[in-house]
């Protein structure tokens, strides 16, 4: 095993030799900060592409008729292109911000066990790099955007989330775990399986379960909370 000689062949390996990355990248936890960089421009790509492309007067038509009657002034303040694109980069930034630093504090705690202990900041360079695939997932976005010629909704927009496959309506109770809930999953559960195993001596089983379970928590939890509300 060679670690990855510099910030971009780490970005490489992630997708080819993931081992060969965190290898690196345990030396070298500064270099996070190209992947998290490109994790944020990913949703600027697919959020301006989407605001280039869409109707407006179609987008406010359907957004009025799915959420509800929506005043005059209401939709003169808000429902314009520059509010809503800010509206969605805003909340993807933040969105992708907090599961990384949440996954970060998960693995921190949840490998205690092991006798390789490391520090939040290694984790949280990790993390960065485990998210990356998003970055992938936006670029196959923007690309269905600009080839697709009929008009979507923003909460179907995205194809890292599973709306992107289901496309359910603005006001159904269950587009909002549709649109958060990462149709890249099983990647970032496959990456965080080999950062565990490259830098733990915890067994396979273990390993596996650190990376499944927050998951599949926000799965059967988020759901459990609509259905009771």
């Amino acid at each position: 095993m060679t670690p990855s000689k510099n910030p971009i062949i780490a970005i490489i390996d992630i997708f080819r030799s993931p081992i060969e990355c965190f290898a690196a990248i345990y030396e070298r936890p500064k270099w996070a900060i190209l992947p998290y960089l490109m994790i944020l421009l990913g949703s600027f790509i697919l959020w301006g592409s989407y605001f280039n492309h869409v109707d407006m007067p179609w987008l406010q038509q359907n957004i009025q008729a799915q959420l509800g009657n929506i005043g005059e002034n209401v939709q003169q303040s808000w429902l314009t292109r520059e509010v809503l694109l800010a509206g969605e980069v805003f909340s993807d930034i933040t969105g992708r911000t907090v599961v990384i630093f949440v996954l970060a504090l998960w693995l921190k705690l949840a490998t205690k066990g092991s006798q390789h202990q490391h520090s939040y900041g290694k984790w949280l360079a990790a993390v960065c790099f485990i998210m990356l695939p998003s970055f992938i997932g936006d670029i196959a976005s923007y690309i269905n955007i600009v080839f697709n010629h009929k008009n979507i909704l923003p909460n179907a927009a995205d194809l890292n989330s599973f709306n992107g496959l289901l496309k359910l309506p603005m006001n159904n109770r269950w587009a909002a775990i549709a649109t958060t809930m990462p149709l890249l999953a099983p990647w970032y559960i496959a990456l965080t399986y080999a950062a565990v195993s490259a830098w733990t001596d915890l067994d396979r089983a273990k390993a596996i379960i650190i990376a499944v379970l927050p998951w599949v928590l926000t799965i059967i939890i988020w759901p459990l909370l609509i259905i009771s509300a």
